[in-house]
């Protein structure tokens, strides 16, 4: 897998691998990351990806990666409470 380039975010880091003719889209912010899988075929280069990833889809990612916090805090507290059981 290499890396193809990447996409520019004032929050999040995105990067576009390649890889056994797709591209993956990793976007991360802190701990958690989200993959994103498309065709090479469809596309005539990585950066033909970049107006995919825009206000309203990153909108979606970002709510996701609060919903991954709120899910990974809840369970943190539901094993520390099982632990004082």
């Amino acid at each position: 897998m290499r890396i193809a380039g990447y996409i520019e975010h004032p929050v999040c880091k995105i990067t576009v691998f390649a890889w056994s003719e797709k591209y993956i889209v990793k976007v991360e912010i802190g701990l958690f990351e989200q993959a994103y899988k498309f065709r090479q075929a469809d596309f005539n280069s990585w950066e033909d990806l970049k107006p995919l990833f825009d206000e309203a889809f990153m909108a979606d990612i970002l709510e996701t990666f609060k919903k991954m916090s709120g899910d990974a805090m809840a369970s943190a507290k539901r094993m520390q409470s099982k632990g004082k059981a």
